[in-house]
C-alpha cells in the first residue's frame, strides 16, 4: 500500500509536458481538451439531453408559454391575466422541453415546464409540470 503524497509533494504527471493547441502554439501544463487558446463554446450551447442555461425569454418562449396558458389554468381552476415569460431553460430530447419562468401577478410567479413534440408527430405542446408560488429570484431549475 502506498502512502497519500504528502504536503509540497511533486505529482508526476503522464501527459506530454507540451501540446499543441488549435492556435498553433505550444501550450505548459494543459491538454488539447482545456487548451486555453481554444475558442469557448457558445452560452447557449444544447447538449442532448441536458438543460440548457437559463437565458432571457424571446418571442418563441412567450409562445411556447401562452399555448400552455390555458391548461395551467384548467389545472389551477383561475385565470391568469399576466402570463408573461421572462426567461427559460431547453431540453433537447425527443423533442424538447422548456422549463419557464412566468409571471402571473405583480410577486406572483410560476415555473411552467411544456413539452414541444417533434413537427412529425403534429402533437400540439403540453403543459407537463409545473410550480407555484414562486417569487422572481427563484432559480429556475429542472423539476
Amino acid at each position: 500500500m502506498t502512502a497519500a503524497p504528502g504536503p509540497g509533494a511533486r505529482l508526476r504527471s503522464t501527459t506530454p509536458a507540451s501540446v499543441r493547441c488549435s492556435a498553433s502554439v505550444r501550450c505548459s501544463r494543459v491538454t488539447a481538451a482545456r487548451c486555453p487558446h481554444a475558442p469557448a463554446p457558445p452560452a447557449a450551447e444544447m447538449m442532448c439531453g441536458a438543460p440548457s442555461a437559463t437565458q432571457p425569454a424571446t418571442a418563441e418562449t412567450q409562445a411556447i408559454a401562452d399555448k400552455v396558458k390555458s391548461q395551467l389554468e384548467e389545472k389551477e381552476n383561475k385565470k391568469f391575466p399576466v402570463f408573461k415569460a421572462l426567461e427559460f431553460k431547453s431540453q433537447l430530447v425527443a423533442g424538447k422541453n422548456y422549463f419557464i419562468k412566468v409571471q402571473v401577478d405583480e410577486d406572483d410567479f410560476v415555473h411552467i415546464q411544456a413539452f414541444e413534440s417533434l413537427p412529425h408527430e403534429n402533437k400540439p405542446v403540453a403543459l407537463t409540470s409545473y410550480q407555484t408560488n414562486k417569487g422572481r429570484h427563484d432559480e429556475l431549475t429542472y423539476f
